[in-house]
């Protein structure tokens, strides 16, 4: 168990200096043939794949990437898809980059979050540990909160094999993004004040921690998407839904680089704590919902910018073009949105008439992604495509 928290805490890195089968690529370190990657992934140890492309999305990859890999030395290759097309194929990739988790030989997971260095090295640490961790000690516990953005710990009694099980029945399907953990030391719980039974999300990126002792299965779920929500996450196709569902505006934040969205993260991270619970912010990688821009009413190609999209009564209002994506400018604007001065955006050529656009707050009804910004717009007092 030790010797799994400390890969959680730094990954144990591989250094594959001396291989003779990866050649240079503007910045790549690609797979040179079928032969040598299959003799990379039959290794005893995770080893995370890019399946790369030319296209704009494997582009931006490449710094994270290399990065990642400079950092760290973690076992990272990557395939050149245009020149290996048949070795692409064979492992069903169907779109670009696909970024892939082996292990002897198997599929493990697919990575399906932000394309940056930091997140890339928690995946992989994720897969290192078991589906469960024991945490014996205060130790454990502060290497395995500390070494991702969210992370869930149960502090139960010994032998409460009931709620453990509850805990990991539930959890196990979020196996991929947070790590999950068990406490039954009483003076570990007693050193984060914590009484058992309880259930611990530390979300370490945004300083909190949050604690429920209803450790009934049908609660926990929701429990668990709401207290893992970040005060200004990225959104991802793992998330999507799950934000949306909150039922409260969605405020969407878009900007072109990484370099740009943490830039933009920093700006905006107090706005979004102070109104936390009332919006759902997110941070949007353009390249990863490429219509998203559109279906809201904002010009492409033009960053940073963002957009709220009520879910209540399916209206969205596009942040002006002229307005700074700063904490005082959109607090301003959103109470003009809030009190009715400014109308929804609709699409070119849909006349539209809206009899009430004054100040909402409740949210009243379920919303998917089925109806996400441009697909149902109330034209009229009627729900139209």
């Amino acid at each position: 168990m030790k010797q799994a928290l400390l890969h959680l805490g730094r990954v144990l890195f591989i250094v594959a200096s001396t291989i003779p089968w990866s050649v240079t690529v503007a910045g790549w370190e690609h797979v040179q043939d079928p032969e040598s990657f299959g003799q990379a992934i039959k290794e005893d140890h995770e080893v995370l794949v890019a399946f790369v492309d030319q296209s704009p999305k494997s582009v931006s990859l490449e710094v994270e990437w290399l990065s990642a890999a400079a950092e760290r030395k973690e076992t990272l290759i990557s395939v050149d898809c245009v020149t290996n097309r048949a070795l692409c194929d064979s492992h069903q990739v169907k779109s670009y980059p696909s970024i892939i988790l082996f292990k002897s030989g198997g599929v493990v997971a697919t990575y399906h979050g932000p394309r940056r260095a930091t997140s890339i090295l928690q995946f992989v640490s994720l897969w290192k540990v078991p589906d469960v961790s024991n945490l014996r000690t205060i130790e454990d516990l502060e290497t395995f909160k500390a070494a991702v953005d969210v992370a869930f710990v149960a502090f139960l009694k010994a032998g409460d094999d009931d709620s453990a099980a509850d805990f990991t029945q539930v959890l196990v399907k979020y196996r991929g993004e947070f790590p999950f953990g068990i406490v039954t030391d009483p003076s570990v719980a007693e050193s984060q004040d914590v009484k058992t039974p309880a259930i611990v999300c530390y979300r370490s990126i945004d300083g909190e921690k949050l604690v429920t002792s209803d450790l009934k299965s049908d609660k926990l779920d929701g429990w668990v998407k709401e207290s893992s929500r970040q005060v200004l996450g990225d959104l991802t196709v793992l998330n999507q839904q799950r934000l949306i569902e909150r039922g409260w505006p969605m405020v969407y934040l878009f900007a072109q680089t990484e370099d740009q969205r943490r830039e933009l993260r920093t700006t905006i991270y107090k706005f979004a704590k102070n109104y936390y619970d009332s919006l759902t912010s997110v941070i949007v990688d353009p390249l990863e919902f490429p219509e998203l821009m559109g279906k809201l009413g904002l010009e492409e190609g033009r960053f940073p910018a963002g957009a709220v999209h009520q879910l209540s009564k399916d209206r969205v209002y596009p942040f002006p073009k002229d307005m700074p994506l700063t904490p005082n400018a959109i607090q301003k604007w959103g109470l003009d949105v809030y009190q009715g001065r400014i109308k929804p955006w609709t699409p070119p050529g849909v006349t539209t008439t809206y009899e009430d656009l004054g100040p909402t707050k409740v949210a009243t009804r379920k919303a998917s992604i089925r109806s996400i910004p441009g697909v149902k717009i109330r034209v009229a007092g009627h729900d139209e495509l």
